[in-house]
């Protein structure tokens, strides 16, 4: 169970480095914003660690994202630090996703990958930048935008997937399918509550659909490979 949560990681890790390296790299964030977005990168970096308890290579996306952290600043700065190294860590993240996706047995399982970057990435990103109080107010809107599309995507790959298989094989998954498919619609729903009533998200609720969709992702991932 948790090695089947744990191979969701890396798309979820990647998502959020490239979210985060584009705040801030191009974001318009005052310095205390960024070094509160720069305390979020040691959360991403534990993760990885997590990642290479079943391989090793996430070792490098360690290293690379607590070297970053270890020169910048945690309070007030404008100091972008040493980017370069912001890009090796995505770059080596981008690398070791790929290689996942291309170890994956059909090609549902492949653009579920790649999907998943998406979803989880934005969902993980949007709950860091909210944890780091930013006031880039139009993430709130689209991160969950982003979350719908690609959910709806990875519905249609899932569907798509499980319509050639045959009605014997079929009945076996179906109570998986359908808990999976109402625990992802959930967690959307969970994730843009406050776009219902334009209000700021909260961490509590993105918390929740961030772990939601985790679980709707563990339950479904094994149809892929059907």
């Amino acid at each position: 169970m948790i090695e089947s949560l744990l191979i969701q990681f890396p798309p979820m890790l990647l998502g959020a480095q490239l979210i985060l390296t584009l705040v801030l790299v191009k974001g318009d964030i005052c310095p205390g914003q960024r070094g509160r977005v720069h305390k979020m990168l040691p959360s991403i970096g534990v993760l990885w660690l997590a990642v290479a308890s079943l391989r090793i290579e996430a070792f490098l996306v360690v290293f690379a994202i607590f070297y970053f952290f270890s020169q910048v600043q945690t309070k007030k700065t404008r100091d972008q630090g040493p980017t370069w190294v912001l890009y090796l860590a995505c770059g080596l993240a981008l690398s070791f996703v790929g290689i996942q996706a291309a170890e994956q047995v059909s090609l549902p399982a492949v653009i579920a990958t790649v999907v998943l970057v998406a979803l989880l990435g934005s969902s993980f990103a949007h709950l860091l930048l909210t944890i780091a109080r930013t006031r880039l107010q139009a993430f709130h809107n689209i991160l969950p935008v982003a979350g719908v599309l690609s959910s709806m995507l990875l519905v249609l790959v899932t569907v798509l997937n499980v319509y050639s298989i045959p009605e014997a094989e079929l009945e076996l998954i179906t109570s998986d399918l359908l808990f999976g498919f109402a625990l992802l619609i959930s967690a959307i729903v969970v994730w843009c509550w406050h776009l219902f009533f334009t209000k700021p998200p909260e961490k509590a609720q993105l918390s929740i659909s961030l772990f939601m969709l985790l679980g709707a992702i563990t339950v479904l991932a094994p149809t892929w490979a059907i």
